[in-house]
């Protein structure tokens, strides 16, 4: 995926935060906001965190604080295999099928970057993105699906062309695999 980052920006920036940080290390408010994120953010959330934040900066956006669900997920969601970034409900929302799963080594934060970044539609509009071996499922706002799908099918995604359509429904497979059951009673097999 092609970035429009000005890198020689960012490192200016990067070099800019260095010496303030150099220079505030040994003040009491910095020492608590330290201690503080690293109490919050685990070893292996912190360089993301710290690269959203510079994203964030660069692109002069802020944190949005107004989402309703600050709290952290509870053991269950976080052991559970469907990452509800946000939630949609069902009436107003349908799944999308993307032709990458884990054995091309992705995550829901690129699933939902690539969502965002070629279509220019809200995070709000994706939900629950279900990464599966080879395949993954997205939850997205029925209004914004057509246009995901028209965005993204046949790019080319971490090497592979990508395939995005509607995902069919537990109904909809078994009335498919009783038409090849009798396909095949028809023609003898």
């Amino acid at each position: 995926m092609a970035s429009n980052i000005d890198k020689e920006k960012v490192t200016k920036t990067i070099a800019v935060l260095m010496d303030e940080i150099n220079a505030e290390a040994d003040s009491p408010l910095y020492r608590e906001y330290f201690n503080l994120f690293r109490k919050e953010i685990s070893l292996f959330n912190r360089t993301k965190t710290g690269a959203y934040l510079l994203m964030l900066l660069d692109q002069g956006k802020p944190l949005n604080l107004n989402r309703k669900d600050y709290s952290r997920r509870k053991e269950n969601e976080s052991s559970s295999k469907e990452n509800n970034l946000y939630s949609l409900t069902k009436e107003n929302s349908v799944r999308l099928f993307f032709s990458v799963g884990k054995n091309k080594k992705i995550y829901p934060y690129e699933i939902l970057g690539l969502i965002c970044s070629k279509t220019g539609l809200p995070k709000d509009d994706v939900g629950a993105i279900r990464i599966l071996v080879n395949y993954t499922f997205v939850q997205v706002r029925d209004t914004s699906a057509e246009k995901i799908v028209q965005n993204l099918n046949g790019i080319v995604f971490k090497g592979k062309t990508l395939t995005v359509n509607y995902a069919k429904s537990n109904k909809d497979k078994a009335d498919s695999e009783q038409d090849v059951d009798y396909q095949e009673e028809k023609e003898g097999i």
